[in-house]
This record gives C-alpha cells, structure tokens and sequence, in this order.
C-alpha cells in the first residue's frame, strides 16, 4: 500500500502532464527513447510502466532487419518463439545468436539496441590459415563457434576481416577488437604488431598495439600490487634511504636503534613502489581501449584495433592486423573479431 501512494504522489509531482495523457501517446514518447531509458522511466513511475510492456515500443528498439537477421540463425524456429517483442529483444541482447553458417555471432547492445557482430575465425583471412603446419583449428568449448583459430609457427603474421557497414546500425561510432587467447604462446612480446580499420577505397590510418605484455624475470610483483621492482633497486634504494636517515642526525644526537630504522623503512615503502611503477607508452591511454590486451568476461582476452563511423551507407570496411618481423611466433589463439558500438570517454 505504502508503495502504490508514492507512485501516486510521484507522478503527481513528477510526472503530472504523462498522467494524463493516454496509454498511446505514452508509448509513442518511449518510442523515442533508448531500451535503458524505457526500463528507467517504467521503474519510476506506474504511467510508463504498463506502456513499456507495450510490443510497440520494443519493437522501435530492435533493428528493422531483425526478422531477417534472426531466419539467417542455425536454430530452429521452435527456438525462436517469444511472446512479447521485449522478450525477443532481451535474448537478442543476452543470448548471441550464430548466423551466416556459424561464421557470424550477432547480438544487440542491451542498453541503445545498436547492432553488433563477431566475424568468427574461419571468415576471417588469416595468411598460411589452411597450412596445419602453420595454423590448426580445434574445438574450445570457452568459445561460441565450432572452431578457433590456433597459432603453430609462422613468420608472417597477417590476419585480415571485413564487413559490409550496410549490416551495422547507422549513426553510430563503433570500433573493432581482436577476441583471442594465448596457450604458452611466444613470438609477440613487447613485438610491435600494426593494426588498422577502415573504408576499402579511402585512407586508412594504422596503429600499434601489443598481442603480449613483456615481464622481466628480475623483476617481481610484490603483493600489494604496487608494480614491478627489481631487487637491484631496492638494494639502492635501502642504502639511499639509510644515508638519508643517519645523515640527518644532527651534532651530539643518539644513533637511531633498528626500530627506529624499520618505523621509518616501513613509512617510506610506498615511496619505492610509487617511483618505479611501470609507465605506459606516452602514446598510450589508460583505459581498456590502450595498446596492450585486457580480459573480457568470458575470459577471453581482447584489444582494440581500430574505430570507425557507421553513416548507414552500404561500403566495405577492412580490418587488418599485421606483423612481418620475420621472427617465429606461436601459441595464439583467435576466436574472431569483434565489432561493436564505442561511447567517447
């Protein structure tokens, strides 16, 4: 009862002109506004509540081409039945659907509804791809198709995807990731590996990233997790601070016994881990979307290879990852290349 008299008094005080408008006109304002804003604004309030259950509004939210989309999966029609156009849309966004003979995952954005796509490893062009002595390609259970991609020995790394942007959601900025694994892999460490993402046709600007992150075996990570420091720097370090502190003992003053030595050790720790912590490239941003690989959900690893803007034209995008050192490499794993909607930080 408690609850029914704030939703009351909240729309009254809120939401006074939606109270009175009737249940249509309601859902044709959440048909203009985001899957996210609809759950929002039916929390909020019982006005918007019984309109966001409408087929209406959740069907604005999914592509135009879903039903399309959906016929090109591998399960059966059975499978696909829901009752309402919300429950499709949550599963669209929860559960990828494979498409296209397994060679695609597709999915929806849970929180715009934007389109968003994997190119599994067999649509991919991967030089040497059908050479067993080169690449071989197992069945993973971690992974959503029926095959992946496992790096043997090559020399010549060249990994090439693309897709038709005409598939994508318009007006919207999206980026590509490379979706992969390592298995005692070497060959990448701290190697340069050229990455770029672009329209066939037009200039296509390449950046670096890094499939491995280097560790050097004389550095330790300590448990704090303040960084990587090597033993020769705390050995300069300790007789940098000793000096410092017998040092400043002034005329006549009492050497400082061990206690008073492991208080000041112990205080200025942080100091030590702070000035030798790792530094990323200056080219390089902090977050996710930097040079170097981070773990996804699934456990798998992924780094970002590029973005783009979707216009909603039907143009060929490329996507390249390349490294032709000429050095052996081994041990990597693909799964596909990922494309989905990027926000601006």
């Amino acid at each position: 009862m408690e609850s029914t008299i704030e939703d009351r008094s909240l729309e009254s005080d809120v939401f006074p002109f939606f109270s009175s408008l009737p249940v249509g006109a309601v859902v044709d304002i959440l048909k203009r506004t985001t899957p996210r804003d609809a759950c929002r604004l039916s929390a909020m309030a019982s006005v918007f509540r019984s309109a966001a259950e409408s087929d209406a509004v959740w069907k604005s939210f999914l592509p135009p081409d879903y039903k399309e989309i959906v016929d090109r999966s591998l399960e059966s029609s059975s499978q696909r039945h829901f009752s309402s156009k919300k429950e499709l849309f949550f599963s669209l966004c929860d559960s990828p659907l494979l498409i296209d003979g397994g060679r695609k995952s597709f999915w929806l954005e849970k929180k715009s509804g934007k389109k968003c796509y994997m190119l599994a490893a067999r649509e991919l062009a991967i030089c040497w791809g059908d050479t067993p002595e080169y690449w071989t390609w197992p069945s993973l259970p971690e992974s959503r198709f029926s095959e992946v991609a496992f790096l043997n020995d090559v020399c010549w790394f060249d990994v090439k995807g693309k897709i038709d942007t005409g598939m994508l959601s318009s007006r919207t900025k999206y980026a590509a990731y490379l979706v992969f694994d390592r298995r005692d892999s070497y060959g990448f460490e701290e190697v340069e590996v050229k990455s770029s993402v672009g329209i066939v046709g037009d200039e296509i600007t390449e950046k670096i990233i890094y499939l491995d992150k280097d560790t050097n075996e004389e550095e330790v990570e300590d448990e704090a997790g303040y960084g990587y420091v090597s033993i020769e720097k705390v050995r300069s370090w300790i007789n940098d601070t000793l000096t410092e502190l017998y040092s400043s003992q002034g005329p006549g003053m009492e050497l400082l016994g061990f206690e008073d030595v492991s208080a000041w050790m112990n205080n200025n720790l942080s100091q030590l881990h702070s000035s030798h912590e790792p530094q990323a490239p200056e080219d390089s941003a902090e977050s996710s979307d930097g040079p170097y690989p981070k773990k996804r959900e699934d456990r798998w690893l992924e780094i970002e290879l590029g973005e783009f803007f979707s216009g909603g034209e039907n143009m060929e995008l490329q996507i390249s990852i390349t490294q032709h050192d000429g050095n052996w490499k081994h041990g990597l794993i693909i799964e596909g290349i990922e494309i989905r909607p990027k926000e601006d930080l």
